[in-house]
């Protein structure tokens, strides 16, 4: 893999910052899938599973404003990581 998908956010670098909607996780980096996508005024409505550790099947829902020019069904299925420092949690693809 080259790293470069054309499944990523137009501007990787763009403040994916999104607060979960659930109480937060531990400080880390949790692989997860995004499950689900929702047009909102706000940004991009995204639950995402997580894929692996003790967290692994946990869905968090969060609002990201990273993804919000793209197509939200285009976003089903795909892969990405969750950044979680404090009460913030970053989205990255």
């Amino acid at each position: 893999m080259d790293g470069a998908r054309d499944d990523a956010p137009d501007d990787a670098s763009h403040d994916a910052s999104a607060h979960a909607s659930e109480p937060a996780l531990g400080e880390g980096r949790y692989d997860a899938v995004i499950v689900d996508a929702e047009t909102r005024d706000d940004g991009v409505a995204l639950s995402c599973a997580i894929t692996s550790g003790d967290h692994r099947g946990d869905v968090v829902d969060l609002v990201s404003r990273a993804f919000g020019t793209r197509d939200p069904i285009a976003l089903l299925g795909l892969p990405c990581t969750l950044a979680v420092a404090g009460d913030e949690i970053r989205i990255e693809p």
